[in-house]
């Protein structure tokens, strides 16, 4: 009685490992068919090959790479091979842990700033028109919005010492670059700076806290998600003021949503 023999579809469908990573395997020497087929290059395998197969599965998932899978199926493995393998993965693995802890910490430290921050911005919001500004400032441009917080802090640091509030200005309707600008209202004694003019707006939204926002583009996403809300959406130049006092305000012109 002939050995009963599988098929890579048959070998894939028993194991749930993909047949694009069988074949990796067998080219990472970890699992060779019982025969291949000359002409068409079909493979088969034993039966007895499946244990093989899900064997190679479990050590993937605990993190070991193909190397060392390798060396844990040599049926020829010391014990000294087999511990120091053992020990490098504990130690991986309790990395994986330390940092994935951290990740954690971050995580939920940002879920819990979100959710008192939301509650702040539908106490604080409101509908009104906003004044036009004039302000005397420096500006930069930058590609996509994870460079701002690096351009508004060379702004402060080029912008002339002052005692009063800074503006700051985010305009992003140019499809290929966001502008981002730093001033005060009254023109200091530098040649560096010049004039920002920004148009009033007949509506647009303002929120206030009574301190900085840890992350100025999440409040704007609750901001955004309270304005859906009312059928609104806020659109232009986003303008941002920090008070002497501490108090940090965020405004932008609205109009309905389509």
């Amino acid at each position: 009685m002939g050995v009963d023999m599988l098929s890579i579809g048959e070998i894939a469908h028993s194991t749930g490992v993909s047949r694009r990573m069988l074949r990796h395997w067998e080219g990472e020497g970890l699992l060779t068919p019982a025969t291949t087929d000359p002409v068409t290059g079909y493979r088969r395998y034993q039966d007895s090959q499946l244990g093989r197969v899900r064997a190679i599965a479990e050590l993937r998932a605990l993190g070991f790479g193909l190397a060392e899978i390798g060396q844990l199926l040599d049926p020829h493995l010391e014990q000294s091979t087999l511990e120091v393998l053992l020990t490098h993965q504990v130690d991986a693995l309790q990395r994986q842990i330390t940092e994935a802890s951290t990740r954690l910490v971050h995580v939920q430290h940002r879920l819990d700033i979100i959710q008192s921050k939301s509650m702040e911005i539908i106490m604080n919001l409101s509908i009104t028109a906003l004044p036009s500004l004039n302000i005397w400032g420096l500006s930069t441009t930058v590609l996509d919005e994870t460079e701002i917080g690096h351009a508004v802090k060379q702004l402060h640091r080029d912008l002339p010492h002052t005692d009063e509030e800074i503006v700051l200005l985010y305009d992003g309707t140019d499809d290929d670059q966001i502008t981002v600008s730093a001033g005060i209202t009254t023109r200091p004694e530098s040649e560096a700076v010049s004039r920002i003019v920004v148009p009033e707006a007949s509506e647009g939204v303002t929120v206030t806290f009574d301190g900085p926002p840890e992350s100025i583009g999440d409040a704007w996403v609750l901001i955004d998600a309270e304005l859906e809300k009312r059928h609104l959406t806020s659109f232009g130049i986003y303008r941002q003021v920090n008070s002497v006092t501490g108090h940090v305000t965020l405004q932008a012109p609205v109009r309905e949503r389509h």
